[in-house]
């Protein structure tokens, strides 16, 4: 290969000199261009490597939304990748441009962005217009195995990822902006959650929750980029409980109910309801009702007691709902019954008790209660 000049920018960081530039799939799919070193795991210390295995699934999403955007021209990857060599490399200060022989100074070491290399490879063997693809490069020459390493780790456990809670707040805004439809690109699976709409609702939602004066939820919601405090439940969690168990196709609500308003009534209510048999006095702070797995409990039977109330033709109350919960509740078998006591649902560090509740078990106790409603149903229709 011939020799490679790019316009560049230097920059120093203390011992560490850097140059901004940018490399193309014409580059990368040159023999010998780069080379992630992949971690080779052993016990006895001489493992070699730092990379993490390539994750062929997101190189294949990121191929894709470059194969579909690129004709509108949202094929964007604006961050840098980090290449590094133990070469030096020549840098001209009057014309700001970096020459390197590649056969010379390579192969390079990709210290971070191999998802991005190999997703732009991937997506320019379908489209050859890809080839010519600028992708922003940080090249850094004169630097030894243990250096890079050491660059890896810095910039792997020090950058984070976009908090999910975050990420909910980014789709619901979308999902509610005028003017959507007008851009002339989203990433398919971007777009499918912003159609789908159930980020938005689930989050109009839990804001309702949290801001509600007779919401026993009042306040106890920490939504996106709020301050870390114990005890309190995560926006994040609860939205994701709330679009698998409510604004969902197996909870009535979520087809019959078109308007979001009367949805979070419904749900104020049925929380109330469920504060009113199962929550002391002053206990809201501590049980197990509020925390993790007893929202998932609670959420995954809103559908049949939601059905239950359709089926029968009564409003939405509070009474209402508590009365449907307290029937399922009389009818538990004999090994689920404890989940009608409020004691049950306070901290108390046994197994046997709400304190050692998972998902798993919480499924269990899900579909007892299912099981007891619908004998409860029948008793009724007897009548």
């Amino acid at each position: 290969m011939a020799t490679v000049t790019r316009p560049a920018v230097r920059i120093e960081q203390g011992k560490l000199t850097l140059f901004l530039t940018y490399v193309t799939p014409r580059d990368l799919t040159t023999k010998n261009f780069y080379q992630v070193d992949k971690l080779e795991p052993a016990t006895d210390g001489s493992g070699k490597g730092f990379q993490r295995i390539l994750n062929d699934g997101r190189a294949n999403r990121l191929a894709r939304h470059l194969r579909e955007a690129f004709p509108e021209g949202y094929a964007n990857l604006p961050t840098t990748i980090f290449l590094a060599t133990e070469k030096a490399l020549d840098f001209n200060t009057r014309s700001n441009t970096l020459s390197f022989d590649p056969e010379t100074v390579g192969p390079f070491s990709v210290v971070d962005g191999q998802h991005r290399i190999e997703g732009i490879i991937k997506a320019s063997k379908e489209n050859n217009k890809l080839l010519d693809f600028q992708l922003p490069a940080t090249i850094a020459p004169m630097l030894d195995d243990t250096h890079q390493m050491y660059h890896f780790y810095i910039v792997n456990t020090t950058q984070q990822a976009v908090e999910i809670g975050l990420q909910q707040q980014i789709i619901s805004r979308f999902t509610d902006m005028k003017g959507i439809d007008d851009l002339p690109y989203l990433p398919f699976w971007f777009q499918r959650q912003v159609e789908l709409g159930s980020d938005a609702q689930a989050l109009r939602l839990v804001e309702f929750l949290n801001t509600s004066d007779d919401s026993p939820l009042k306040g106890r919601i920490r939504m996106a980029n709020d301050s870390e405090r114990r005890g309190r439940i995560n926006q994040s969690g609860l939205v994701n409980i709330l679009k698998s168990n409510v604004f969902h196709g197996t909870n009535p609500i979520s087809l019959k109910e078109p308007d979001i308003t009367r949805v979070n009534k419904i749900m104020l209510n049925y929380f109330n309801a469920i504060d009113h048999l199962l929550v002391s006095d002053g206990g809201r702070e501590t049980t197990i009702v509020y925390k993790n797995n007893g929202l998932f409990f609670f959420l995954s039977i809103s559908k049949w007691v939601f059905t239950s109330i359709y089926a029968s033709g009564k409003s939405f109350t509070v009474e209402s709902i508590s009365e449907t919960l307290q029937q399922a509740f009389g009818n538990l078998e004999y090994e689920y019954q404890a989940i009608a006591n409020r004691e049950w649902w306070m901290p108390g560090g046994s197994s046997i008790s709400a304190s050692g509740l998972n998902r798993a078990t919480a499924t269990l106790y899900a579909n007892a209660f299912l099981r007891a409603l619908s004998r409860s149903e029948s008793d009724n229709n007897l009548l």
